[in-house]
């Protein structure tokens, strides 16, 4: 019995070091410091050493619906990843040559990950665009029909005037990309706390530029908003929410973009589309939801309703065609956000990734 004891304390500590030493790898990034940081801590967002939702969001996991999540995932018999021979990209239609100056062009690169050309500057919006949404080079795989992004195909991006991140998410800021087109990027927009991430991984502090909801700041002639987004962060589990999420609105010469990063249905949209609308496009979250957790994830009639709240002229749904990350078929996100779009007379683009379009 005493040797038994021995063994699983043993087993206990090797286990405690491991999992010690896994969080400690440079792909999990850096947990902040707030001790300093007056900004963080005069946030309205900030309270008890953590981000939190505006109102009252419940998002806690409890045991039954933990239970009911289980079940959905082991008892789905959805197709969850599309066929192999299903076209759901397009990678010989990507232009990688910017745009004329007045010419707004838009390219959906898979997943929430946009590339976008507007008034002659070139804007990557939450570029994951490595393999694998995951810490780890073996889990949550892109499907396999889904654009796969060479070191190449990377550098044909050319000079990348700025970096927009939603949230930290693996999903959203991916470490390997973020290494691979560091070189080419001259500037990062992201939410607070976000930063620390980006400095670990060895960008220059004055090329970070971290911003709270409803701030702004002007950039080469454009000017980026960090508006709010109903949702949650974190790379390490022992770390929740401790760096703020967002969404953002792109505004240049002639046309008013919203990226909506990942977030639930709120009466947010309305505000953001009272002080920053109309918007001639919105680029929405429509995948990855369910019921379990529709705090945080848009159901597909969300989706377009939020675009009407926000008084956008075109929906283009994204966070899907590229990863599975909940339950639901791969191509249920856009059949019923068309469908609630018909039926509510929004004007809903109809690319696949891989294809560019002109606003």
């Amino acid at each position: 019995m005493r040797l038994f004891l021995i063994a699983v304390i043993v087993v206990v500590i090797i286990f405690i070091i491991v999992f010690n030493l896994v969080f400690k790898l440079a792909q999990f990034g850096k947990i902040p410091d707030y001790r300093d940081n007056k900004k963080i801590l005069n946030s309205p967002q900030f309270l008890r050493n953590s981000f939190h939702n505006s109102g009252m969001v419940e998002m806690k996991m409890n045991g039954e619906k933990f239970r009911k999540m289980l079940k959905a995932f082991f008892s789905s018999s959805s197709e969850k990843r599309p066929p192999e021979d299903a076209i759901i990209s397009d990678k010989s239609l990507i232009d990688f040559r910017k745009t004329e100056d007045g010419v707004t062009q838009v390219t959906w690169l898979g997943h929430s990950a946009l590339m976008v050309d507007i008034d002659g500057k070139r804007l990557l919006l939450d570029p994951m665009l490595s393999d694998h949404a995951s810490p780890f080079p073996f889990a949550v795989s892109r499907f396999k029909n889904a654009i796969h992004f060479s070191d190449e195909g990377l550098k044909n991006l050319g000079i990348i005037d700025a970096v927009i991140i939603s949230h930290d998410h693996f999903d959203h800021l991916d470490y390997r990309t973020i290494l691979k087109i560091k070189d080419q990027v001259r500037h990062f927009f992201v939410p607070l706390a976000v930063g620390e991430h980006l400095l670990r991984w060895g960008i220059n502090p004055g090329k970070i530029t971290e911003l709270d909801w409803w701030e702004e700041t002007k950039y080469e002639g454009l000017l980026f908003a960090c508006t709010p987004a109903q949702h949650f962060s974190g790379r390490d589990p022992r770390h929740r929410n401790s760096s703020l999420w967002s969404s953002w609105v792109i505004k240049g010469n002639n046309e008013t973009l919203f990226f909506s990063g990942d977030s639930g249905y709120f009466n947010e949209f309305k505000q953001i589309g009272e002080k920053y609308g109309p918007f001639n496009l919105a680029m929405m979250e429509c995948g990855q939801y369910n019921e379990l957790w529709h705090e945080i994830h848009m159901m597909p009639e969300e989706t377009v309703q939020a675009v009407i709240d926000l008084n956008a002229d075109m929906l283009l749904p994204v966070h899907n065609s590229a990863f599975s990350l909940s339950v639901h078929s791969w191509d249920e996100p856009i059949s019923r956000a068309k469908a609630e779009s018909a039926k509510l007379g929004v004007k809903i683009i109809d690319v696949i990734p891989g294809q560019s379009f002109s606003l």
